[in-house]
């Protein structure tokens, strides 16, 4: 068993970063023992959650639907079809 100290921060995921110089260590199984000061850093800004995210696509849809983006559209299938027939396939030219 090896030893290792050093100090860094834990992401917001909960994630640790081990230094560039550490790499040889990446992928490997390891123990950690977590030493916390006692005054926790200021509050980093928190990454939006699944109900904001929610929230923000809800948004987004409802201005799309109130500025008639795709009112024009009758048939979203035939439209879809048409959209996709118009552009080249990735190994399929000619």
């Amino acid at each position: 068993m090896q030893a290792i100290e050093l100090e860094t921060t834990l992401s917001a995921h909960g994630g640790i970063e081990l230094p560039a110089e550490r790499k040889a260590l990446y992928g490997r199984h390891a123990r950690v023992i977590l030493l916390l000061d006692d005054v926790p850093p200021a509050a980093a800004p928190s990454t939006p959650g699944r109900a904001e995210r929610q929230e923000a696509l809800r948004q987004a849809l409802v201005a799309v639907a109130q500025a008639g983006t795709f009112a024009h559209i009758d048939d979203a299938s035939a439209w879809q079809r048409e959209a996709r027939s118009d552009r080249e396939q990735p190994g399929r030219e000619g």
